[in-house]
Formats: structure tokens, C-alpha cells, sequence
């Protein structure tokens, strides 16, 4: 059973320079007609979206990014939510964080002061808090799965072209 990321990765290794492997990768999402609109690029990176369509509020989008790998190049391939969704996940995430940390030093202060610890309850409260989140992720991720799999799956073959 795979481990639900918060972002999941991948990474291919290419046998061609990587601005030899950055115009070919262009060319091949530039050649495809099913991804007109559907992906915006800039030098090493790009961005692939899920058609309009079919886009809802757990839909990924895949950012791709070529690296130098010596005399060949890599390409990382990462799997992201909406800005939007990742921003507000991760000020609720930290939020829940530092309730738990303000919560335990304060609980802690009150513990050793011989007064009743009420701050604690921060840290009841907080972490399945945080557990839960990464619960929503996981559910998230599970709801788009056949979307990331049918962008990684675009991916490969473009890829897959650019080696012809």
C-alpha cells in the first residue's frame, strides 16, 4: 500500500542535455492538441493542468522542472493542489501547530507552577487535530487519483515522443 504524501513526487532520469530535454519537452506539450490551455512554462519548469471540465477543488496540477544531471538531466515531477487549497491548508496545518506548541509550554509553565494545567488541552485538542488533516489530505489525493494518473500518464508520453 503506497504512503499518501502531502506532495507526491517523481523523478526521471533523461539522457539528453537539459536544454536539449527542456526544448524537447516543450515541443512535445506544444504538439499535443489535447493540451491546449491546459499547461503554461517558463525556462526549466511547466505546469500541466487537469481540463477545465473536469477541475474540481481536490483536482492536482503537475509541476515539472528540469535539472542537470551531469552530462544528462532530471526531470522532477511533483503533484500539488490548487494554490489556493495548499495555502489554506498549510495556514490551517500551522495554525493547529502553533496551538499545540503555545498550548503545551503554557500547560507546562501552569504544571510546574503547582496551577491547574489547563493549557494541555491545546495538545489534547491539537494533534488529532493535525492527524485529521492529513486524513482530508489523504482523502483529497485518493479523489484525484485516476486525474494524477492520467497526468503522469501524459507525461510518459510526451516523454515517450520526445525519444523518437
Amino acid at each position: 500500500m503506497n504512503t499518501p504524501e502531502l506532495r507526491p513526487t517523481f523523478h526521471v532520469r533523461l539522457e539528453y542535455p537539459c536544454d536539449v530535454a527542456v526544448e524537447r519537452i516543450r515541443a512535445g506539450l506544444v504538439a499535443r492538441e489535447d493540451l491546449h490551455g491546459r499547461w503554461r512554462g517558463k525556462g526549466r519548469w511547466a505546469e500541466i493542468y487537469v481540463p477545465e471540465r473536469t477541475r474540481k477543488l481536490w483536482s492536482p496540477r503537475l509541476s515539472l522542472r528540469v535539472d542537470d544531471a551531469g552530462d544528462a538531466s532530471e526531470l522532477f515531477g511533483r503533484f500539488e493542489p490548487n494554490p489556493e487549497v495548499w495555502t489554506f491548508f498549510m495556514f490551517v496545518y500551522f495554525g493547529v501547530a502553533f496551538l499545540v506548541v503555545f498550548g503545551g509550554t503554557l500547560g507546562y509553565v501552569q504544571w510546574a507552577s503547582g496551577e491547574p494545567a489547563w493549557g494541555l488541552w491545546a495538545v489534547w485538542i491539537g494533534v488529532p487535530l493535525i492527524g485529521l488533516l492529513h486524513l482530508v489530505s489523504a482523502v483529497g489525493q485518493r479523489l484525484g487519483r485516476e486525474q494524477m494518473r492520467d497526468l503522469h500518464i501524459l507525461v510518459f508520453e510526451v516523454l515517450e515522443e520526445m525519444g523518437r
